[in-house]
């Protein structure tokens, strides 16, 4: 799912993604571009390298590339453990402000409250 959630969110970046299987393993790579023609881009492209082993491994991903269409697990801070933790620790400073102003107006009522404001 790991794998996934990158590619969603990157293409929550990028307009247009492609996805090929990397050979001999459980790998993906993905391209991602906001360039909706980018494939075209890429063939019409290879014929100006001149390396022999970059062009024939350019041809094979080019041949064997499909379009990925993005899901909707996307990974954001929002949810990291770090995040929770401090939020966590934000509701507690939050309650025992509130605690605070919970007595003020408790013993002394609104005008109380309003005062200690």
């Amino acid at each position: 799912m790991g794998t996934l959630g990158a590619f969603n969110t990157i293409g929550e970046v990028f307009g247009t993604e492609y996805v090929v299987d990397v050979a001999g393993s459980s790998n993906r790579e993905l391209f991602a571009s906001d360039n909706s023609d980018m494939i075209n881009v890429l063939t019409h492209n290879l014929s100006s390298i001149d390396n022999y082993e970059l062009k024939n491994m350019i041809a094979r991903v080019s041949s064997d590339i499909r379009s990925y269409e993005k899901g909707n697990y996307i990974l954001t801070d929002d949810k990291a453990p770090v995040e929770l933790l401090g939020m966590q620790v934000i509701d507690e400073m939050i309650k025992d402000e509130v605690a605070y102003y919970k007595e003020i107006y408790k013993r002394d009522g609104i005008k109380g409250l309003l005062n200690a404001l």
